[in-house]
C-alpha cells in the first residue's frame, strides 16, 4: 500500500534551492554585520586619566643615590686639549655643543674630548663615552655606480 508516490529527487532543483538558502543566509549575515549598530564612547566620567608620573630623583638623593644616569650618543668631535667641544645628543634631546668644563646635566660635566669619544665627569667619578665608527670614505671624486 503507496500512500504517497516516491519521485526521484529532480538534482537541478535541488542544487538551485541549496543556493537560494546559501544567497539568503550570506544576505542576512553581511546585513547583521553592516547594518548594527557603533558603539558609543564612553562619558567622560567613565574615562580615567593617565596616572601623574612622579619624580623621585629628590627622594633617590635624600638616601643617598648620585646623579641620575643619562643616555649621551655622539654626534661629533672636535678633539682640541682644554678647548675641545663635542656635539652630543643628551636623552634624545637635540643635538647641542658642549665645551670642556661645561655642564650637560645635574651633577654631570663633560671632562675632556678625544679624537674617538669623550669622558664625562659625574659625581667624582669618570665615564668614557666612545664614539660611533666613522664611515668608510670611498676615493675622492669617484662615486661608485650602483
Amino acid at each position: 500500500m503507496r500512500f504517497f508516490p516516491l519521485r526521484r529527487p529532480d538534482p537541478v532543483k535541488a542544487a538551485t534551492a541549496l543556493a537560494v538558502l546559501a544567497l539568503a543566509a550570506g544576505v542576512g549575515v553581511w546585513g547583521a554585520i553592516l547594518l548594527a549598530p557603533r558603539p558609543a564612547a564612553l562619558p567622560p566620567g567613565l574615562t580615567a586619566p593617565p596616572p601623574p608620573r612622579a619624580d623621585a630623583s629628590p627622594v633617590a638623593q635624600w638616601f643617598g643615590a648620585t646623579a641620575s644616569t643619562i643616555k649621551v650618543a655622539i654626534v661629533g668631535l672636535i678633539a682640541a686639549g682644554e678647548q675641545g667641544t663635542a656635539v652630543l645628543r643628551v636623552d634624545g634631546q637635540p643635538p647641542q655643543a658642549y665645551r670642556v668644563g661645561q655642564s650637560l646635566a645635574q651633577g654631570v660635566v663633560l671632562a675632556e674630548v678625544q679624537p674617538d669619544g669623550v669622558v664625562l665627569l659625574a659625581d667624582g667619578a669618570t665615564q668614557r663615552v666612545q664614539a660611533p665608527p666613522a664611515p668608510a670614505l670611498g676615493s675622492p671624486g669617484f662615486v661608485k655606480e650602483q
